[in-house]
């Protein structure tokens, strides 16, 4: 009877085993962790946004105890009411026939990309942006005093200055306060990005986990902004409503004419620009000394940023080498 009990229970253990991997993949909110894979494979694969990975950190403190160290047969909750898109990697292939690509329906993306919105230097007035904190260094030392600005790079943990709002958690997004604009605002350069890790009074050890630029010292770390527009957004084209002028480029003096340029226009959130909204820039009709010159389209340029007073915009097409600050702008497509 004893010998029949164990062969009974070890039976139930070897049924549970398969029955508890099929409940895990029965359910899209639970994500067992793969070896070699990090929480940004798993938001990209799920969110579609490597970004968002603390989303899922969030959800899971219990037992990810570093956002940079996850480890295989973790089992980790995805967010709700965000569909999962199916691994590219079965954990059930069988090892002789390679990995298995699996195609489905195009992912509708926005014509504005989140990293486009995050990365981008805007404009803003006292008041509008508003600290939090502030990096003082990163949590290593060197034993080399070289008298440089430490490189901060992907995953490193940092100290930062921050104020009793911040919470273990929070996602927090580094700007450098930059040149200021006569009558407009001063100019920000977002320099990175990372997740809270630990709080210990006035102090937060967080986690870089996207770079734009050399994070440094002084630079102020402001709460994370979500990216405002949906997969299926797409901009409509109507009658122009709205004018505007260029203010100035993103990096200051630029004379290069190009698409892709950063540009700051003079128009902003509360003249009811959005991001994704299209302009023109062009040479409005005007007299000559040699008599009437007609209208000149200059180039086509879209909003990936907007603040009260100014839109910050990509140059998406270039027909005259002509931009320069004072050049006059209309909206011809808003997003939808």
């Amino acid at each position: 009877m004893r010998t029949t009990a164990t062969v009974i229970a070890a039976a139930g253990l070897l049924a549970a085993a398969p029955l508890a991997a099929q409940n895990d993949a029965q359910n899209p909110r639970v994500h067992v962790v793969r070896r070699g894979e990090t929480l940004w494979d798993i938001a990209r694969n799920y969110l579609n946004d490597p970004f968002l990975w603390p989303e899922i950190f969030r959800l899971n403190t219990n037992v990810v105890e570093d956002p940079a160290r996850i480890y295989p047969s973790e089992r980790l909750v995805l967010p709700d009411g965000i569909p999962a898109a199916e691994p590219v990697f079965g954990s059930n292939t069988p090892r002789d026939t390679g990995p298995r690509v699996q195609f489905g329906d195009r992912a509708d993306r926005p014509e504005v990309l989140a990293g486009d919105f995050y990365r981008v230097g805007f404009i803003a007035r006292r008041g509008e942006v508003v600290p939090v904190g502030r990096f003082t260094e990163p949590e290593y030392r060197s034993v080399i005093d070289v008298r440089m600005t430490p490189q901060i790079n992907l995953y490193d943990r940092v100290f930062v200055q921050v104020n009793e709002s911040v919470r273990e958690g929070d996602r927090l997004r580094f700007l450098r306060p930059g040149r200021e604009m006569r009558n407009v605002g001063r100019v920000y350069r977002p320099t990175g990005v990372g997740t809270v890790a630990a709080v210990d009074g006035g102090v937060a050890t967080v986690v870089i986990v996207g770079l734009y630029g050399q994070l440094e010292p002084n630079d102020i770390a402001v709460p994370w902004e979500r990216f405002p527009l949906e997969p299926t957004a797409r901009s409509q084209r109507g009658e122009p409503d709205l004018q505007g002028r260029v203010i100035a480029f993103e990096d200051e003096g630029r004379v290069l004419q190009r698409t892709e340029s950063i540009l700051f226009l003079d128009v902003g959130r509360e003249a009811g620009v959005s991001v994704g909204d299209v302009f023109e820039a062009y040479e409005p009709r005007h007299q000559s000394r040699l008599g009437t010159r007609p209208e000149v389209y200059v180039a086509r340029m879209q909003v990936v940023r907007v603040t009260g007073n100014s839109a910050s915009v990509r140059v998406t097409e270039l027909d005259q080498p002509s931009i320069a600050p004072g050049l006059a702008v209309r909206r011809v497509a808003r997003m939808r």
